[in-house]
């Protein structure tokens, strides 16, 4: 699910908090990072469960219009399309998730009127009267509308994003690989597919676990010769004018250049100066391009740049 740029997201944010308080403690760094890593699952949970919650929110409003004292005839005889949708049903009954959302903090019984109010927008879209009207009913339509709606409804929705960001602070920065997720997996959905459809793990795989971990605990350990590297190549540029964000996006980017043989050189240079461009100045992209890129220089000719393969100096 999370891939090596927002683990990187996350190893910033913990070292950046790590570097503002009183507390050297490495080891409650790293339980930050991994209650930070485990909330990123939580937010791709709570928004299947949100899918889940709006076809049960829907199928309880059929039961009450049958269930009038004097129902019309469309409360009788309702069009059950969408509390049909069969990559609905798939994320209703599915094992993984159900199993999982008994040990995970769940949010929407807590406000049935934003699931309300979402449904109501879809219900007058014109991608819901489509989707109702088109007699043609297909498994890989079904897999279409959900992806749509979910894309156009909930992804965006500033309502959902407020409400859950108010629930965890780790989830700031967490809804893009969320959403991305949530759709990853309703396009991972078959036509045979069962309730027991794999959902998305926390890391694509262990190397990746290791990797933020790594990152975190070496850019820590290593940071005063880090620093030092960034202070001789930055000499033109007074220490204090270097903001704290910069160090520690630079500080990130030596630790990966010395430390993890297998991730290209022109990555780690890339990745960080993007990062900068969301975490920092108009102008760090442009510093930290520089500095890395001649401590790049620098680390070649002292033989310390040691990767597994020439391309991935180069």
């Amino acid at each position: 699910m999370l891939n090596r740029r927002h683990i990187r997201i996350k190893v910033l944010q913990i070292l950046y908090a790590f570097f503002h308080s009183d507390n050297e403690e490495l080891t409650k760094c790293e339980r930050d990072l991994s209650k930070s890593l485990e909330k990123s699952h939580s937010l791709y949970l709570n928004l299947l469960a949100l899918l889940v919650a709006i076809k049960e929110h829907a199928e309880a409003k059929i039961e009450m219009g049958i269930n009038k004292m004097l129902p019309s005839e469309n409360d009788l005889n309702p069009n059950k399309k969408f509390t049909n949708n069969r990559t609905l049903a798939l994320l209703s009954s599915n094992i993984s998730l159900l199993d999982k959302l008994k040990h995970e903090e769940i949010y929407w019984d807590e406000n049935p009127e934003l699931v309300g109010k979402i449904f109501r927008q879809i219900q007058d879209s014109e991608t819901y009267s489509n989707y109702l009207i088109d007699e043609h009913s297909s498994f890989i339509e079904d897999r279409k509308f959900v992806s749509a709606i979910f894309m156009e409804f909930i992804a965006p929705n500033e309502d959902v994003h407020t409400y859950l960001e108010e629930k965890s602070i780790f989830w700031l920065d967490d809804f893009e690989v969320g959403n991305l997720s949530v759709i990853k997996t309703i396009k991972s959905f078959k036509e045979n597919s069962d309730q027991y459809a794999r959902l998305l793990p926390l890391f694509k795989n262990e190397e990746d676990k290791i990797f933020a971990f790594d990152l975190l605990k070496q850019t820590i350990l290593n940071s005063l010769e880090y620093n030092k590297y960034i202070v001789e190549t930055a000499s033109n540029w007074d220490e204090e004018r270097i903001s704290d964000m910069d160090k520690m996006l630079m500080k990130m980017a030596i630790c990966e250049l010395l430390n993890f043989e297998t991730i290209p050189v022109k990555v780690t240079l890339n990745e960080y100066i993007e990062l900068s461009k969301d975490y920092s100045s108009n102008k760090s992209k442009i510093f930290i391009n520089g500095v890395i890129d001649k401590l790049i220089i620098r680390f070649k000719k002292e033989g310390v740049l040691k990767k597994l393969g020439r391309g991935l100096v180069e």
